[in-house]
């Protein structure tokens, strides 16, 4: 093999080795820390769900697409589509694996304690709701194209949500998957690509602000240090190649 493409392959090799491991699975749905965000940023962005509530300190609602229509349920702040509550695609959001995924949660409780703070509760039995509990704590529900429920992946009941927590440059908390249920959600995407998403959620301690959950591309950032390591690297093999020449030609 010649010596220039063995170095060309060696700095792909390196690239490619060193951005993947920057990028994990995830998924039920668990919030990630600033270590797992680390070297990563946010891509494309899509408001799905909004948030207020109707019964004093509790909101409650999903974006469904059973049967192949939209419709929206529940404490949502209008309108029931875009651009607050509406479903989403991979597509929409430039995602083509599923450990790219993430949902950012945004609390705006204006009368609420500083910083603000809910807790995911259950689904409260909203209509239409009583047996898939499309808003049970946070929700992400898969849909065929055709609007049959697939998949659900949800945040454990009871998690405390403090917007003090800030994820990826200060823009909200957020989740993402765990690697069996990424996995689970990529086989099918592979399977069905034209899949359709939405997403439900019921907090309590909520005083009347409205609450945002955007779905987001999460995607690798190169860090300072990495890449002048990578440049560095490919400089060495470049010397090396012309060292070997001379030596050749002597």
């Amino acid at each position: 093999m010649p010596l220039l493409r063995k170095a060309g392959l060696m700095a792909i090799a390196f690239f490619a080795f060193t951005f993947a491991g920057s990028l994990t699975a995830r998924a039920d749905l668990i919030q990630l820390t600033n270590v797992q965000l680390s070297g990563q940023g946010i891509g494309a962005t899509l408001t799905v769900l909004t948030l207020q509530n109707g019964s004093p300190t509790t909101e409650s609602a999903y974006v469904s697409y059973v049967g192949g229509t939209q419709q929206t349920v529940g404490d949502f702040s209008p309108p029931p589509g875009s651009p607050k509550n509406q479903t989403f695609t991979f597509g929409q959001l430039g995602i083509t694996n599923a450990n790219q995924l993430a949902l950012v949660v945004n609390l705006a409780e204006a009368n609420n304690e500083v910083p603000a703070q809910v807790t995911t509760v259950a689904d409260t039995g909203l209509a239409g709701d009583s047996a898939a509990n499309y808003a049970n704590s946070i929700t992400l529900n898969v849909f065929s194209s055709t609007g049959t429920l697939l998949q659900q992946h949800s945040l454990a009941v009871g998690t405390v949500l403090t917007q003090d927590q800030s994820g990826v440059g200060g823009s909200g908390l957020v989740f993402g998957l765990t690697a069996p249920q990424a996995a689970a959600l990529q086989a099918l995407f592979l399977a069905q690509p034209n899949i359709v998403l939405t997403v439900g959620a019921s907090f309590t301690g909520a005083s009347g602000g409205n609450d945002t959950i955007q779905a987001v591309r999460i995607q690798p950032v190169p860090e300072p240090m990495t890449m002048l390591l990578f440049g560095t690297g490919l400089a060495g093999v470049a010397a090396k190649v012309r060292r070997r020449r001379k030596a050749a030609k002597a």
